[in-house]
């Protein structure tokens, strides 16, 4: 009976889904022959009943082993994430990326553990900062994918298990007092012999950062280990001292914390360093030069044009698709033909970025492509209505967009 165990395995998944479980089911054979079935019941939960408002929310993974024999399953949360089911209110924080967005990039722990019969694996974990910021229950999809590797084989994983659970999260009203209190057991967990822990801890204060705390983050700013974590808390927090700091770590020799700085210090969207962020695109210091360039747009406006303009000329000059997201970052009427010439140009990366900038200042777009070049579209379009169109600043991406007309 070579298929016997695979139609068991089918089974049992059916079953699995009907009942709104988790179970893995694992065929280790040649042609299902001598197969067997490894089960293993996974699921994320709130750590707590209810968070206040403001409250860093933690979530609780839980994979408990089913089977007689031991298995061994990846401890990464590389392959993890969570997402509000319900579309949020968008925001009107502005950011560097114009309407187009942006990226975020993360780390993780990896790691192979043995999970004996019936032992359940429980880990805790920081829900990244997204619900609003008022009462309400609110569903989060948690979705994380565990390999599954037979013992003694670490590199060769036997099968990959997908948990997808939806909780949720019950949010209250924010009593000071309270979340004061509520913040005491993250506060301790900075000072932890546990590595973990204090990471964990770490990621809380600066992703919810409340002004009681801004102290704290401060602190974390100016240790060289936990400076490019404490950023996002210091813009978050925007104050007068956390910009001062961010303007202090914009100016590092580190080039990562260079970069994460002035970005974080373009997105308070504070015009007083205007002329920080113009000094900063002239420097041409790395990368770094690129970043100020897009930050000069949003915090400068019109008055950036001219410099970004020169960014494009000399030693060191700053990539041209960059300064064409910086002119989109503007929300200048004059920017708009100075980024139609750029779709002129033979570079690809070049027109691909000046059509994302002119769909920022524009709410516009050459969709769907054909017919004429985008360059002559957009002149033709420009000569027409210059004059009339309304421009928009990044911060006013969630109007719609409408297609140039033929």
């Amino acid at each position: 009976m070579p298929f016997f165990w695979c139609l068991i395995a089918l089974d049992n998944l059916l079953m699995a889904w009907l009942r709104g479980t988790f179970i893995a089911c694992v065929a280790f054979c040649a042609g299902c022959s001598g197969a067997y079935s490894q089960e293993l019941h996974g699921r994320f939960r709130p750590e707590k009943a209810a968070y206040m408002v403001g409250e860093p929310v933690f979530v609780v993974f839980e994979l408990t082993n089913m089977n007689s024999n031991t298995v061994s399953v990846d401890d990464g949360a590389c392959f993890q994430s969570f997402e509000a089911v319900a579309a949020l209110q968008p925001t009107s924080n502005p950011g560097l990326y114009g309407c187009t967005g942006g990226g975020i990039a993360g780390s993780c722990a990896w790691g192979i553990v043995s999970l004996d019969s019936k032992e359940t694996m429980s880990r805790r974990y920081l829900l990244p900062k997204s619900l609003p910021d008022e009462p309400g229950d609110y569903d989060v999809e948690a979705k994380r994918s565990v390999q599954i590797y037979a013992k003694d084989r670490a590199y060769a994983p036997l099968y990959q298990q997908d948990i997808d659970s939806i909780i949720t999260i019950h949010m209250v009203p924010v009593e000071r007092e309270a979340l004061v209190a509520a913040y005491q057991g993250v506060l301790r967990d900075l000072s932890s012999a546990h590595a973990g822990e204090e990471w964990l801890a770490i990621q809380a204060v600066t992703d919810y950062p409340q002004p009681f705390l801004e102290d704290v983050v401060l602190n974390l700013s100016k240790n060289p280990q936990t400076a490019q974590a404490a950023i996002g808390g210091l813009r978050k927090l925007n104050t007068v001292r956390t910009k001062k700091r961010l303007a202090e770590l914009a100016a590092s020799d580190d080039e990562g914390i260079r970069q994460s700085a002035m970005t974080a210090l373009g997105e308070t969207n504070d015009p007083a360093y205007c002329d920080f962020m113009l000094q900063a695109t002239n420097a041409r210091r790395g990368y770094s030069a690129s970043i100020a360039a897009r930050a000069a747009g949003l915090l400068c406006g019109e008055k950036a044009l001219r410099e970004l303009i020169r960014g494009l000329q000399g030693e060191n000059a700053i990539p041209a698709y960059e300064i064409a997201y910086a002119l989109g970052n503007t929300g200048s009427r004059d920017a708009v033909p100075l980024l139609i010439d750029f779709l002129g140009q033979s570079d690809g990366g070049v027109r691909g970025a000046a059509e994302e900038a002119l769909a920022t200042l524009t709410h516009r777009t050459d969709e769907p492509a054909g017919g004429d070049s985008a360059y002559l579209k957009w002149s033709r379009f420009w000569s027409l209505y210059g004059r009339s169109v309304q421009v928009f600043r990044p911060d006013e991406c969630d109007e719609e967009f409408e297609s140039l007309p033929n």
